[in-house]
């Protein structure tokens, strides 16, 4: 039986701050910590083209609704302005 490899991200404590970020990784890449979700994401997918690995749907669905939401806050920033 053939093992599906992923491309895994998370969320982790910033050791540096009060803050979030986000960790993507595989088995065999070092770990690579984002401060925003579309660094995560354009990360995941230079590491799906150099390794042909899919990305976790479930960290994918993840990522692309936290980029919504900031794209939103975004926005309505700048109406109010």
């Amino acid at each position: 039986m053939e093992q599906k490899l992923f491309i895994l991200v998370k969320t982790e404590k910033s050791n540096r701050s009060e803050n979030n970020v986000w960790v993507v990784s595989t088995r065999s890449y070092k770990k690579k910590y984002c401060r925003n979700a579309l660094m995560a994401l354009r990360y995941a997918f230079i590491l799906k083209k150099q390794t042909g690995r899919d990305i976790a749907q479930d960290a994918f669905d993840r990522l692309i609704q936290e980029i919504r939401i900031r794209k939103s806050q975004t926005i309505s920033n700048q109406v109010q302005s």
